[in-house]
């Protein structure tokens, strides 16, 4: 017997995440592939699926040091979900101790994370508020 089709889901909120490629010093490369995965494992498990565009470029000021540009090619990810979703304490959590721990293991001063219409600057990576 032929499955009822499964009534789809509203997803509404748009999540952007930025993969960085080089660490805080602008030079050191990241294992941008290692992070890109987790980035897509994390996003799937939490909202359902993500998509990684290759490389951007872009450029981060790093105010704690004089305002130096930092140039980079992010991978960008992006993630719609439902607003049920994205309002979820335990996902939001999730995604920031995910957020911290990229932050932290490759050297950045900022994980950038949008979620609808507002753009978080992520710059505290400490771990004491981690599940």
């Amino acid at each position: 017997m032929p499955r009822e089709p499964s009534k789809p889901r509203r997803k509404a909120v748009l999540i952007v995440l930025f993969i960085p490629s080089v660490q805080r010093d602008g030079k050191t490369a990241v294992d941008q592939p290692f992070w890109v995965d987790q980035a897509l494992q994390v996003l799937g498990t939490l909202f359902g699926g993500a998509t990684a565009f290759p490389r951007a470029k872009g450029v981060w000021r790093d105010d704690e040091r004089g305002g130096t540009l930092i140039v980079d090619e992010p991978f960008i990810i992006h993630c719609y979900t439902t607003i049920q979703d994205v309002e979820n304490e335990t996902y939001l959590a999730q995604l920031g101790a995910f957020c911290r721990k990229m932050g932290r293991e490759t050297h950045q001063g900022e994980i950038g994370l949008a979620i609808g219409d507002e753009y978080f600057a992520i710059t505290d990576f400490d771990e004491e508020d981690e599940p």
